[in-house]
């Protein structure tokens, strides 16, 4: 599929607010796939199926056999009366790619839904730290290339108010050596290359769980009890418990750290 028929094919289905990837977005996806010839693909955040039809096309067009998509809606924020991912098999109506959809379910369901995939795109919630419990989700699942593509790096400059700063905090802990972003959509889109060792991983995320936390509403009790069983089973102790520690940072109130730092200041 060349970038003509990419951007008619777009063109057809998509309207602004659905806040899908763009053309020249969907060609960097194109071109990483190309590159890394996954067989299997992972999505977390279907939406419209928009992306997760024109992934199928690239894999079918590159020897992969399926892609996943999860979803935690089960209808369109932008089309309420439409089902997730209802565009997802007409712009892919081909049979060489298997699509599998899932809905009710987050990144910390992966088990659930077999695996390993190759390759991943996120494009869910944005608000940090979702965007990193994501990567953290997806990566015990990735073999072959273990890329994983990020969606919206400007969404928190281009939405204020939406907070969704998520792929920029991940991003800018990751080393040089292992991002890298594109022009598209005025660098918008990003990859991650997650072949590194676990401790690397640990550290470029327990940097950006370190920082403020935006998500609204908060992560509950019972979803930071699931996140905290899901990292005890994939990764190290002092990682969990670092998480740990930065949740319950981020459940302090405003008003109420502010006290505590006005405390501290008034006894030195």
């Amino acid at each position: 599929m060349d970038a003509t028929e990419i951007a008619r094919l777009h063109h057809k289905h998509c309207r602004p607010e659905f806040g899908t990837t763009t053309p020249d977005e969907l060609e960097y996806i194109q071109s990483l796939i190309v590159k890394h010839r996954p067989k299997r693909v992972i999505e977390i955040g279907t939406a419209s199926g928009v992306t997760t039809g024109f992934i199928a096309q690239f894999l079918s067009e590159n020897g992969g056999t399926s892609v996943t998509t999860i979803d935690l809606a089960e209808t369109f924020f932008a089309e309420p009366t439409k089902p997730v991912g209802y565009l997802a098999h007409q712009i892919y109506s081909g049979s060489d790619v298997t699509i599998e959809m899932a809905t009710k379910m987050t990144s910390l369901d992966l088990a659930s839904l077999g695996g390993p995939w190759d390759m991943a795109f996120i494009d869910a919630n944005h608000q940090h730290p979702w965007p990193t419990i994501d990567t953290l989700a997806v990566a015990p699942f990735l073999s072959g290339p273990r890329i994983v593509i990020h969606h919206d790096l400007q969404l928190y400059r281009r939405f204020r108010r939406f907070r969704g700063i998520g792929p920029r905090v991940l991003f800018n802990e990751m080393p040089d050596s292992h991002r890298h972003a594109v022009k598209a959509n005025d660098w918008n889109i990003f990859s991650l290359d997650l072949t590194m060792p676990a401790s690397t991983l640990e550290h470029v995320c327990a940097g950006a769980l370190s920082m403020p936390w935006t998500a609204t509403p908060p992560l509950g009790t019972r979803t930071l009890k699931n996140c905290a069983a899901f990292l005890g089973a994939h990764y190290s102790d002092e990682f969990v418990s670092e998480f740990e520690d930065c949740a319950a940072l981020n459940k302090v109130s405003l008003p109420k750290r502010a006290m505590l730092y006005l405390r501290a200041k008034l006894a030195r």
